[in-house]
């Protein structure tokens, strides 16, 4: 039904049909205040967060973590990385750039948006932007033009903003030389490890299992799961129902010829002498100079990659500045303009352009060709029916789903859709229980479920390559598992549990006996049996070698000086017991802050930049009247 308003929305009558609707809610108080409420998930001073956005925004995030912990996510660890109220947030801080960007009256052209499509490679087709290649990637992901490209402009919109207020956040010398040097001195460590593996007699006894049993059922809850049934519309459905006509095939041939095209190619080598694009007459002279005489190398006939190698400025000089293969337009054009009036084994003089002054050396021409329509045939009708049988999965889900707006329930729309429902039986949100019934992401599937309310159905969701609509049948609730079920696994627990704590107290008292110097230290590891080893150099922000997960210990090392060189407390580290002491520390020399300082001072300032930024929009959200509606949330 709706899909038959919204293609016939033109129809006088559907207009009249339309406005009948319109004077009954007004009447009937839809769409109140009290319905609006319910369907707003937090508000911004006016601006409103709905229900929507907020199931979006959670299932997205859910899926990131599912790619993140794989398996090991579950109900518990979701709550405890609190991603409810971080999908809030995130929508908040949106919200938030919304009304500055429109109090500063950012807006972004056409022509704005226009580039920013046309760098997008998702869309481009042999190095160029195809209209059937960006309608195609859009419309399986369900997503149309216009939600996209708003989407986008939203997006370059944002980043203007934060341009201008991070405008003129900069870092000077002094500051750059500093930091470079904070981060790269080395310091090296004596240390001794005490592993709680050794402690293998502490083991944990019955009582102290059962009592760690008994206080702790909130350890011991089986996983929060879900029951569904689903509808599945797969592409496969419609196989018998495609058929790609020759004139669609010769069409999207005529329409996408540049796909089929292989524009005339130059291989090529070069040596590059720089030249800023703001330098004076005088450096350009003098570099044109450089080049020439290179040329006259290369002519005499000295080998042009070691030239490359010798005298190149560019990031090609170690392949003896070989270029590849290239179409005219993958170089800038006096370059192209050159390469392509030149033949085989030809070597030009100097050519400028914005990077300075190129030695071109031909190696090969290849002439443009194109596949014949009967070599393409076969792979653009391959191509053109996966879209439709795409197409045609989705807009039939689109149609079950727009039934379920309707206010059918599930069983209606499956029996109008023809399919079958599946049900599921109870799965957490890994999924892993769901093998079986041939879903084609589990996790994801299980991600999408969990973010339903109670007996709610979803909207269409694309699985893989199929489509879905899920009906949330049961949420079944964390129940107290049997002792006999985790008794060997709670035994494990506690057991390592008290090995670590041996391990503690021996390393605590190994580190009271010792003084306040290297060699006291050692000595006492040694009374002990212990032995001492020695790291390599490291910085402050990497970890130790041959320690793994050591950034810790890193960061006590440089807390270390010659006065106090050993630490005063015992560092754990993937569960041992480090004591130890500074060896020596090394602070860089003036030559290398000097080499790095330029790329530093870019580091610095994005970090600036970006802490600068993060300040901003706090101070905006502190100013802002927001409003959450914790019952939805929760």
């Amino acid at each position: 039904m709706l899909r038959y308003l919204r293609e016939n929305t033109g129809n006088w009558i559907i207009k009249f049909f339309l406005g009948i609707i319109v004077v009954v809610f007004v009447f009937l108080g839809v769409g109140s205040m009290n319905a609006s409420k319910h369907n707003q998930v937090a508000r911004v001073n006016d601006q409103v967060i709905t229900l929507a956005e907020y199931r979006d925004a959670y299932q997205h995030m859910v899926q990131r973590l599912q790619e993140q912990f794989g398996t090991s996510l579950d109900d518990d660890l979701l709550k405890s990385l609190n991603v409810r109220q971080h999908a809030v947030n995130s929508l908040i801080d949106q919200k938030i750039v919304d009304i500055e960007a429109q109090k500063l009256n950012i807006v972004v052209s056409d022509e704005e948006l226009k580039q920013d499509l046309l760098s997008v490679k998702a869309f481009q087709a042999d190095g160029s932007f195809n209209i059937e290649l960006y309608k195609r990637v859009l419309g399986q992901n369900a997503m149309s033009p216009e939600t996209f490209e708003a989407m986008q402009r939203n997006n370059i919109r944002n980043a203007k903003l934060q341009r201008m207020v991070v405008n003129g956040i900069t870092v000077g010398d002094q500051e750059a030389r500093a930091w470079y040097s904070f981060n790269n001195t080395k310091a090296g460590i004596d240390y001794v490890c005490i592993d709680p593996d050794t402690f293998s007699d502490v083991t944990a006894d019955e009582k102290q299992i059962r009592a760690q049993y008994d206080e702790h059922h909130d350890l011991y809850m089986s996983e929060s799961e879900r029951k569904v049934a689903f509808l599945v519309f797969s592409p496969e459905d419609f196989k018998d129902q495609v058929k790609i006509s020759e004139t669609a095939i010769r069409d999207f041939y005529d329409q996408n010829l540049a796909r089929f095209s292989t524009p005339e190619q130059v291989e090529a080598s070069h040596v590059l002498i720089k030249v800023d694009e703001n330098a004076d007459e005088k450096t350009v002279i003098n570099a044109k100079e450089e080049a020439l005489s290179v040329y006259e190398k290369a002519v005499k006939g000295q080998d042009f990659a070691e030239l490359a190698k010798t005298y190149s400025q560019g990031p090609s000089a170690a392949s003896g500045g070989y270029l590849g293969r290239f179409d005219k337009t993958s170089m800038v054009k006096p370059f192209a303009d050159a390469a392509f009036s030149m033949n085989a084994g030809e070597i030009s003089q100097p050519v400028k352009t914005r990077f300075g002054w190129h030695i071109i050396k031909v190696i090969d021409r290849t002439p443009a060709t194109v596949t014949p329509f009967e070599t393409a045939k076969s792979q653009i009708q391959t191509e053109l029916a996966a879209d439709e049988l795409k197409t045609a999965a989705y807009n039939k889900a689109e149609d079950a789903y727009d039934a379920v707006l309707d206010g059918d329930s599930f069983e209606q729309v499956a029996l109008v859709a023809g399919k079958q429902p599946v049900s599921t039986p109870p799965f957490s949100v890994q999924g892993t229980q769901l093998k079986d019934l041939g879903v084609s992401d589990p996790g994801q599937f299980a991600a999408a479920a969990f973010a339903l309310v109670d007996n709610e159905i979803s909207e269409v969701q694309k699985i893989g390559n199929n489509y879905y609509l899920l009906h949330l049948l049961e949420k079944i609730d964390p129940a107290l598992l049997a002792y006999e079920d985790v008794k060997s696994k709670i035994a494990i627990t506690m057991t390592a549990d008290l090995q670590k704590q041996e391990a503690r107290k021996a390393a605590q008292l190994l580190l009271d006996k010792s003084g306040d110097d290297i060699a006291s230290f050692e000595k006492i590891a040694q009374d002990n049996q212990l032995k001492v080893e020695s790291s390599k150099m490291f910085t402050r922000n990497e970890a130790v070698p041959g320690i793994d997960g050591s950034q810790d210990i890193a960061q006590a090392a440089f807390t270390l000086d010659e006065k106090s060189p050993v630490y005063k407390q015992v560092v754990e580290v993937s569960g041992k017991f480090y004591i130890l002491g500074l060896r020596e520390k090394q602070t860089p020399d003036a030559a290398g802050i000097a080499k790095n300082l330029d790329n530093v001072k870019q580091q610095l300032e994005a970090r600036k930049q970006k802490a600068y930024y993060s300040q901003w929009l706090a101070a905006r959200k502190e100013k802002a009247e927001i409003r959450i509606n914790t019952d939805i949330i929760n």
